[in-house]
């Protein structure tokens, strides 16, 4: 910690903003004054406890009070210290998630008020394209709110996998076909490889091909300019693995320690510019993990990042 870091601890008024709180539910704050309580129930102490006992038992007292009083305002600082983190993150999910929902609820209000003018009297292909808007952005609130959910069965430790056998193949296909015209609109191509042959899987059909989805679509997402997003298939003993890899802005080395956390975006360049919740990879980690399968990424920043995970090969 440098200087400028330690003296940043002590400003009262700057944390208080941070946290959004009064200066009487700032951790640091309350510190300092547990702190001061601490130092003043010593001295009492220690007055107290010379008129009754030898120096040697007055000092084992006063050490065993400081030590009582100093495990108490550990707790009681760490406790609203968390609370305050607990708000801070929930006011964030909030905030992120009015987003998500915001985006697609106006674009379906601008299609619906097209349909109703009567001023713009739109022929067949506009009210097609409207309609196929339309249920695109409602699939996307479908997706926010299935993630809202997913969310909250995982931290109630209620979230149930209905198990079955499918080809991840097919499911591959399902996507890439879903996701080629944004990746035209973004210039970029999809390749998918796969052996001609590879074992169907054990696993969550729906939810698995929900992070199929959500992996490609980073991919899009967070590549710059022209370029390929490579999709690939493996066949390892006893598993398959799906591999995913852009040539995109990469996830730096500070981020990359996190980028499995709940609500965590990763701070690149293209983070401001793209939509997301934050919970994707934090949901896909705890399925394919309940799964008996493995996830994780290797990334360079400026270069590109590959997202992977395993799930066990049906027998």
């Amino acid at each position: 910690m440098d200087i400028k870091s330690a003296f940043d601890c002590f400003n009262f008024k700057k944390q208080c903003e941070k946290y959004g709180v009064g200066i009487w539910q700032c951790p640091q704050f309350l510190f300092l004054v547990m702190g001061a309580v601490i130092v003043f129930a010593i001295i009492i102490t220690n007055s107290v406890a010379q008129k009754y006992a030898e120096p040697s038992v007055v000092a084992l007292i006063v050490l065993a009070v400081a030590a009582v009083l100093f495990v108490i305002s550990f707790i009681i600082v760490s406790s609203f210290e968390r609370v305050v983190q607990a708000s801070l993150a929930k006011s964030e999910f909030i905030r992120i998630m009015s987003h998500q929902l915001r985006t697609p609820l106006s674009a379906i209000k601008w299609q619906i008020e097209l349909l109703f003018n009567k001023k713009i009297n739109p022929d067949q292909e506009t009210v097609n394209r409207a309609l196929l808007e339309i249920k695109d952005k409602n699939e996307k609130m479908i997706w926010v709110a299935n993630n809202l959910l997913d969310v909250n069965l995982i931290e109630d430790k209620n979230l149930a996998l209905s198990s079955s056998i499918f080809s991840l193949k097919d499911i591959v296909s399902e996507v890439v076909d879903m996701l080629n015209e944004s990746a035209v609109r973004a210039n970029l191509q999809i390749f998918v490889t796969s052996p001609q042959e590879i074992p169907n899987v054990s696993a969550d059909k729906m939810r698995i091909k929900n992070i199929v989805y959500h992996f490609i679509d980073n991919a899009i997402r967070y590549s710059t300019g022209k370029g390929i997003v490579a999709v690939a298939l493996e066949s390892l003993p006893g598993s398959v693995r799906f591999l995913v890899t852009d040539e995109g802005v990469g996830i730096s080395k500070e981020d990359s320690k996190n980028i499995f956390k709940k609500l965590f975006r990763s701070q690149n360049t293209l983070t401001g510019q793209t939509s997301g919740s934050g919970v994707g990879l934090f949901i896909a980690k705890v399925i394919v993990e309940r799964s008996g399968g493995k996830i994780g990424f290797t990334s360079a920043e400026g270069k590109g990042s590959t997202f992977w995970f395993t799930l066990p090969a049906s027998v």
